[in-house]
């Protein structure tokens, strides 16, 4: 026993000197001068003087703008750098370092890259998760929106098509523009807009959750006999585990002349993101639960089921169709409600772009 003890003592200082793979052994600094600072700058913003970057259109990616920095979740970098710039849909200039880098020095540069920019004030990327059919998300986010919902029911189907303009501003906030048209019997009217805001209240990446709070007025088009209607709105999100991401929302629907006519909705979905690049089919399931105020009927909570799969048609997963069906758990004056939506996440880019 003795020995034993004798022989570790001496082993012991030996593995202390081993080399390991921890964050900090790998200087991503010192890698990113050797290989991005030709491009990106030593502080991640590009000279535009520079005779290196004649000819890039559009030039490279500038690290020190903290909302681009913010934006942009770090796996989404490590795809680009591993695999270079086509297969996220971006400039053919962009080099793989796949095969030059190992995945640790990868994270490492990666993580150098974020450092350029004071980003703590900014909501990141890594919450901008997919759009449900129905729940609200939480990351404020610069996209613009197509849904269409075909409603089976007795008598004439309806057909609402929506469009929804959404814009970051600042460092937490959005706003929120939406007109809705609605097909029915043969009559085609302009049913409402919508005006809000969104903001980001609290993040935490270390614990994977989101929380933002919005307010939006909807106003009546077609019929100006109808109230307009505040509607505020709470929403989160959290990532399950590296593969399942949920959200969910919660909004009151108050009427300005009778809020007692109003009701609450209640949203949740989570996704299967089964792959780490965009492009591909990601399936969901959506519980929506809608409670009228004023309904004392045995069917108080109107309960619907929607499964759903978005589909990511731009390489880098910047425009995205999402296809789903509603399917209604208690008594409803409807029977069955198909619906999709078209997502182009304008930030990234043109709607032409990388597909």
């Amino acid at each position: 026993m003795r020995t034993r003890f004798i022989a570790l003592l001496a082993v012991l200082p030996l593995t202390l000197c081993l080399p390991t793979t921890a964050r900090a052994d790998i200087d991503g600094a010192r890698l990113f001068t050797n290989h991005c600072t030709s491009c990106h700058g030593s502080t991640g913003r590009p000279d535009p003087d520079s005779p290196a970057l004649a000819g890039f259109d559009p030039l490279p990616a500038n690290f020190s703008d903290a909302l681009f920095n913010s934006r942009e979740p770090e796996a989404d970098w490590r795809l680009v750098v591993a695999h270079g710039g086509p297969a996220m849909g971006l400039s053919a200039q962009m080099p793989a370092f796949g095969s030059v880098l190992s995945q640790a020095e990868i994270d490492a540069v990666v993580r150098h890259a974020k450092s350029l920019a004071d980003t703590r004030d900014y909501p990141p990327g890594e919450f901008n998760y997919p759009l449900g059919l129905r729940t609200k998300k939480a990351f404020p986010e610069d996209e613009v929106v197509w849904k269409m919902r075909i409603t089976g029911q007795d008598g004439d189907d309806s057909v609402r098509n929506v469009l929804e303009l959404e814009k970051r501003f600042g460092r937490r906030w959005q706003g929120i523009a939406e007109i809705a048209h609605k097909s029915e019997g043969g009559h085609d009217v302009i049913e409402e807009a919508e005006l809000g805001v969104k903001y980001a209240l609290k993040w935490d990446l270390e614990s994977q959750y989101i929380i933002s709070a919005g307010l939006v007025t909807a106003f009546p088009i077609h019929d100006r006999k109808e109230s307009d209607v505040l509607i505020p709105m709470l929403m989160g999100a959290r990532a399950l585990s590296d593969d399942f991401l949920a959200q969910g929302s919660a909004r009151l629907k108050l009427p300005f002349d009778k809020a007692a006519d109003g009701e609450a909705e209640f949203a949740g979905v989570v996704h299967w993101m089964r792959s780490e690049f965009p492009r591909g089919i990601f399936p969901g399931l959506e519980v929506v639960a809608s409670v009228p105020f004023d309904n004392n009927g045995s069917d108080r909570v109107q309960w619907s089921v929607l499964p759903q799969a978005r589909i990511g048609l731009t390489r880098g997963g910047h425009v995205a169709l999402n296809l789903g069906a509603e399917i209604p758990l208690s008594d409803q004056s409807w029977d069955v409600r198909s619906d999709l939506y078209l997502i182009w996440d304008f930030a990234d880019g043109s709607f032409f772009k990388g597909w």
